[in-house]
């Protein structure tokens, strides 16, 4: 539930504010009562909610103009995320100054994980599982927590949410392509003259790990509360917290029932790894999509029992179901 904010609010500062994670999370901090600020490079792309007086512009990398804003945070949100194939050169380096301020100041940094970082399994990975990651990526993730906790130690406090593939609450328009949001869920899912397509990347059998943003970052919101009003014993004086979002567990039939839950017609197909294959041999982003194929074709599952229980009655969770109608707008089908 939103809360008034006064002068007593707590203030975040968020980094990537136009990305998936970073605008959910800003929303999700606002309607908290939290006094939100934006770091961006163009501030035309901060959401109309945010008052051009929270807008600043000027360049996460800029380590002096990060302390300056930062001085009066008490949160540093960092939801920057470099172009997918440029992660081995940026995203550590990206990272860097975020860190180096929050140890400064002891500030409390919030980073999204991901599952990258583990080898697939059968069994549920919970947040005291040995990371061993099968790519390039989930050694650069690995290499990024470890440099977060090093910064937990050295007076940062670093909460780490870890996701799995994100869905926005950005809708699908009829007769269009999902959405805009870069996000698997926007290349599967299309929806046009009544009917829903699926381009599943996965066979009938495999379930994927999601994580509907509006879920993931309010719940989020709500850890933070607990943190900082000290409402859960040992948490408030914690450096150092990963907590895994249950999220969504969906395979091909949970997506023919929340269609058929609707009443909407439904048809599948492949999804077009045939076609990634060839591009990557001259594309280096679709390359490195293709390299991480591996993730819709075995499991990859976060424990998010941990959360769930901490948060209790206040845990926000929504079916895939209401998901795809609040996504879809069924025109005139609530």
């Amino acid at each position: 539930m939103a809360t008034t904010q006064n002068q007593t609010a707590k203030k975040a500062l968020v980094l990537g504010i136009s990305g998936n994670f970073g605008s959910a999370m800003a929303r999700a901090l606002h309607n908290s009562g939290w006094q939100v600020t934006a770091l961006l490079r163009d501030p035309g792309k901060a959401p109309e909610w945010l008052a051009a007086e929270n807008c600043i512009e000027g360049d996460a990398e800029d380590e002096s103009l990060l302390s300056e804003i930062a001085l009066d945070m008490d949160l540093l949100v960092y939801g920057v995320n470099p172009p997918y194939h440029r992660w081995s050169e940026l995203a550590e380096k990206m990272l860097e100054p975020s860190i180096r301020v929050a140890e400064r100041f002891g500030l409390t940094l919030l980073f999204p994980g991901n599952i990258y970082n583990f080898a697939p399994r059968d069994a549920l990975i919970n947040e005291d599982t040995t990371m061993a990651p099968p790519t390039e990526k989930g050694r650069i993730r690995v290499a990024m927590e470890k440099r977060l906790k090093l910064a937990s130690q050295q007076g940062a406090k670093v909460i780490i949410i870890r996701a799995g593939d994100f869905i926005t609450d950005k809708p699908v328009e009829p007769n269009q392509a999902a959405t805009q949001d870069s996000t698997w869920f926007s290349q599967i899912v299309s929806y046009k003259s009544g009917r829903l397509k699926l381009k599943l990347p996965h066979n009938s059998q495999h379930r994927h790990y999601w994580s509907y943003l509006p879920d993931l970052c309010a719940n989020t919101a709500t850890l933070l509360h607990q943190i900082h009003t000290e409402a859960t014993a040992g948490l408030a004086s914690s450096n150092w917290l990963v907590m895994h979002d249950p999220g969504l567990v969906i395979d091909k039939a949970d997506w023919l029932e929340a269609c058929h839950q609707l009443g909407i017609p439904v048809r599948t197909k492949s999804f077009p790894w045939w076609l990634i294959s060839m591009m990557s041999l001259v594309s280096p982003l679709l390359r490195e999509v293709n390299q991480m194929r591996y993730l819709w074709q075995q499991p990859v599952i976060a424990d998010g029992q941990q959360f769930r229980t901490l948060l209790g009655d206040n845990f926000q969770s929504t079916t895939l179901t209401k998901i795809l109608q609040q996504k879809l707008k069924l025109l005139g089908k609530e």
